[in-house]
């Protein structure tokens, strides 16, 4: 056995044993993911130096695994959750409005409490727009909010992914080019490209996973199969598109039949526990530890302020008129971890920064995992008692083991 084999033997072995332990302690399974990740990582034992292992094909990997996180959560999107107390208006607000919102105070706050250059927390802020199904969904089935919050949440998380993505790689192209321009055509040109191979490939899916003939396990492979593939293509017409087509597919099969969802949601519940637990070590064990501490008290004071102060300011502004109470409102504006498609987006981003010249680009990857770390660690403990205290959880307390580990 080599070392290549031994690292990736124990990314499994990690990833399922955090979840396990995570489990038992009835904890959200992504803090003693961190844990081990840091752990495993360079700046502790060095088993997992995931640059090394993957080299070229760290970002595909990145790429094509969010792409199966996100169909799997999209199957949980029917339209007809949207329909009661202006669930819709309020989650389509969430993902333009309040994008917009936290862009603009995030790149205030790193510029203000950093001091960094203005283009470079310009990208930050865009890139911390995103929140994601790694580890919202996680949270929602550890907290188990009322329905209407957790279908809120539920469609945020999956629908700010691709959004969020967009607008950090226009943002790069444009501070890369030094341009300034942002391109508003190509970002609905990602999205109505995305949104047609997802939908085509749904039409392909579909027969497939409905027809009586093929076997569970034939319908799982081709699941897998036609999700990659649509998020492949798409990505290579335009950057990030593939996140849309995944998000596409997953909603389209989850509003043609609950049958046809029900079958292709079995399979990708199990490979999506993985996919999650090895994200998250393969992140973890890629980060300086050292770089991460040297941004001090200012690092921890700007994961406070997007915690603190922009999360609140910009979910406020988003549920204003709806029909949600105060309570409720509360709640949503406390919650908005960051994850995994953070990490790899400003990653993709800092070397090629750095190669340009641009100052501070060094900082990027260090306060993301800083960012995720904190906003992890601090809703990942805190949601739960927050929300029986606001009176906001399901009537029902008990939360299986295994649902609360993921």
């Amino acid at each position: 056995m080599n070392d290549e084999t031994l690292a990736f033997a124990l990314i499994v072995a990690s990833a399922t044993a955090s979840q396990l332990i995570a489990a038992r302690l009835a904890l959200p399974a992504i803090v003693p993911l961190l844990l081990a990740g840091v752990f495993l990582g360079e700046s502790v034992t060095g088993v997992i130096v995931p640059t090394d292992l993957l080299g070229d094909l760290r970002e595909p990997f990145v790429n094509l695994a969010v792409s199966v996180i996100l169909f799997d959560g999209a199957l949980s999107l029917r339209r007809s959750d949207l329909a009661g107390r202006g669930t819709g208006p309020l989650v389509g607000r969430l993902v333009t409005i309040g994008v917009l919102i936290t862009w603009v105070l995030a790149t205030l706050g790193a510029w203000l409490i950093l001091g960094i250059d203005w283009r470079i927390a310009l990208i930050l802020g865009a890139v911390l727009t995103l929140s994601g199904p790694t580890v919202v969904l996680p949270l929602i089935d550890f907290v188990r909010p009322n329905r209407e919050l957790a279908t809120v949440l539920r469609w945020e998380g999956i629908l700010i992914d691709p959004v969020g993505a967009i607008l950090a790689v226009l943002t790069f192209h444009a501070v890369a080019s030094g341009g300034g321009d942002l391109e508003p055509g190509t970002f609905l040109g990602t999205v109505a490209v995305g949104a047609a191979i997802g939908v085509a490939a749904a039409f392909v899916l579909r027969p497939i996973v409905n027809s009586p003939r093929f076997t569970y396990a034939l319908k799982s492979v081709a699941t897998l199969g036609v999700v990659l593939t649509a998020s492949a293509v798409a990505s290579i017409i335009f950057d990030d598109a593939g996140l849309v087509a995944a998000v596409a597919l997953g909603a389209a099969i989850a509003n043609s039949a609950e049958r046809v969802a029900h079958e292709t949601e079995i399979f990708t519940e199990t490979l999506v526990a993985l996919l999650i637990g090895a994200l998250f070590i393969v992140l973890a064990a890629d980060v300086e530890i050292s770089d991460v501490t040297a941004l001090g008290i200012e690092g921890l004071l700007f994961a406070a302020v997007l915690i603190l102060l922009v999360r609140p300011v910009s979910s406020a502004i988003c549920a204003l008129g709806s029909q949600f109470s105060g309570r409720e409102r509360m709640f949503l504006a406390w919650m908005m971890p960051r994850g995994i498609v953070a990490a790899a987006t400003v990653a993709a981003f800092q070397l090629e920064l750095q190669d340009a010249g641009v100052p501070d680009a060094e900082v990027l990857t260090p306060v993301t995992f800083l960012v995720i770390a904190v906003t992890v660690a601090v809703y990942g403990l805190t949601a739960r008692p927050v929300a029986q205290r606001l009176g906001v959880t399901e009537r029902d307390e008990a939360t299986p083991a295994a649902t609360a580990g993921r």
